[in-house]
């Protein structure tokens, strides 16, 4: 019987874009300041439990919030791509005003998951998303299947969110904030998910650095 695996799913910090409400994607921007207080948070509310393990897409964003979260641990940090953001494609670096003002139609389409198959112009669908993702957690979870433990992996909020809707075969979409996160157990060859955008740990870890 495989041991125990805990994987911690965590969303990127603020960006420039998230403040400037655009559509991020493949694009990227950096942390804002907030942002990097945000992974520090997160990474001191994550202070107890013991990671062997770390993943990040190689997106520059979630890097450096794995570098702030991670802090003085010794993990190595694994890059991974199929933990990238959704490609959004024509999308990508739009403002959202624009977006709903000229392709409202397109947007709400394609985030009704009725037709999970269809695309932007130059994206890709929700299903080629998923198909990575899963990919790549399988590969992590091969990985540390013998030794059990907690992984850490660092990734984006619609990728994060659409892996946690179809475990939970959701209707709705978990929308995750910046440095929240999301928790699998993996056992008996089983996922299960046991935290949705949890916010506790960067609130919490905000207040014990605040108080230091």
């Amino acid at each position: 019987m495989d041991n125990e695996l805990r994987l911690y799913f965590i969303r990127h910090g603020e960006t420039q874009y998230n403040i400037e409400k655009r559509m991020q994607g493949f694009c990227d921007s950096p942390l804002t300041e907030n942002g990097i207080l945000q992974a520090k948070s997160v990474g001191a509310g994550l202070v107890d439990i013991p990671f062997i393990a770390a993943y990040a897409s190689d997106s520059q964003r979630v890097l450096d919030t794995a570098k702030f979260a991670l802090g003085t641990r010794n993990i190595q940090l694994t890059k991974d791509a199929r933990l990238k953001e959704m490609n959004f494609g024509m999308f990508e670096a739009m403002l959202q005003a624009d977006i709903i003002a000229e392709h409202g139609d397109i947007l709400e389409r394609l985030f009704s998951f009725k037709d999970v198959e269809s695309k932007l112009q130059d994206g890709e669908s929700f299903t080629e998303l998923l198909n990575r993702t899963n990919a790549a957690v399988a590969d992590i979870i091969a990985a540390h299947k013998d030794t059990g433990g907690n992984i850490a992996v660092f990734s984006h909020g619609v990728t994060i969110g659409f892996l946690m809707k179809s475990l939970l075969n959701s209707e709705g979409f978990p929308h995750h904030d910046n440095c929240c996160v999301s928790v699998i157990l993996v056992k008996d060859g089983q996922m299960i998910v046991e935290k949705v955008a949890d916010a506790s740990f960067r609130d919490s870890g905000k207040v014990s650095l605040s108080i230091e």
